[in-house]
């Protein structure tokens, strides 16, 4: 392998440590990489100037706007936007529709509604969505694979292949963010993988989010616009952004 395809390489995978751990060491990376020092300082350097990295004493932190921040925290902010979506989400669910659910504080307000709701059939791959829909009239069906602490979701191979078996009616996608971006992202790596699936075993991919997210970056992009087939957000969004928006993916706004 070339070595720019082994820089290259190396530093997609810091990248993908130093967002998943929050900071990183330059002597621990240097042994695990079996690089020296100096290189791994030339790597943070570049990653610095990509917007991802800080310098730390010894090493980095992640980029503030990366760092994801645990689902509880979401949860308490913008409650009244995320409901007024949630509300015009549950709109667009047919009558014994099969809909996936992606983990999130706005997928888990459309979940609150849901719990009123009977005959529909919920696949979810958060932990907290199942419960709070676990005494609903709907079937619930709860996928496997590795829980991450941060978000209650779960992720990986075993998750995305029970996705791959399913066809849902629509999917209700959440999304850490998208300024400037060619889709909606995510702060994580295994995140994003499950996502995709998502989108690829459903007729329809609505992207839930508030105004929030129109201003953050996270890393990841998990799709293309033109995969989604609507943004549902609050009317906080400024008429600039809803335009620019509307160029490449239908938007919807909660009222």
């Amino acid at each position: 392998m070339m070595a720019s395809s082994l820089t290259a390489e190396r530093r997609n995978r810091l990248a993908q440590i130093l967002v998943s751990e929050g900071s990183v060491k330059v002597g621990e990376l240097a042994e695990m990489f079996s690089v020296s020092t100096e290189t791994i300082r030339k790597d943070l350097i570049f990653l610095e100037s990509e917007g991802i990295a800080r310098k730390s004493h010894g090493g980095a932190i992640a980029s503030s706007e990366l760092l994801e921040r645990p689902l509880s925290a979401k949860a308490l902010e913008n409650v009244d936007a995320k409901n007024k979506i949630a509300q015009a989400a549950a709109e667009l669910i047919p009558d014994k529709g099969v809909i996936i659910l992606d983990s999130g504080s706005t997928t888990s307000q459309i979940a609150k509604i849901l719990t009123i709701k009977k005959g529909l059939t919920i696949i979810t791959n958060s932990i907290s969505i199942a419960q709070i829909l676990s005494s609903s009239d709907n079937t619930v069906y709860t996928l496997g694979g590795k829980m991450r602490g941060s978000s209650m979701a779960l992720v990986g191979l075993w998750t995305v292949n029970e996705l791959n078996v399913v066809k849902a009616d629509i999917a209700f996608l959440g999304t850490d963010g998208f300024y400037s971006r060619g889709g909606p992202c995510t702060a994580s790596f295994d995140e994003a993988q499950v996502k995709k699936a998502m989108i690829q075993n459903s007729k329809k991919s609505i992207v839930v989010c508030d105004n929030n997210k129109f201003k953050m970056d996270p890393l990841i992009q998990y799709c293309e616009w033109k995969e989604i087939d609507c943004v549902i957000t609050n009317e906080s969004v400024s008429e600039k952004d809803i335009s620019e928006l509307n160029k490449h993916v239908g938007v919807k706004i909660a009222t």
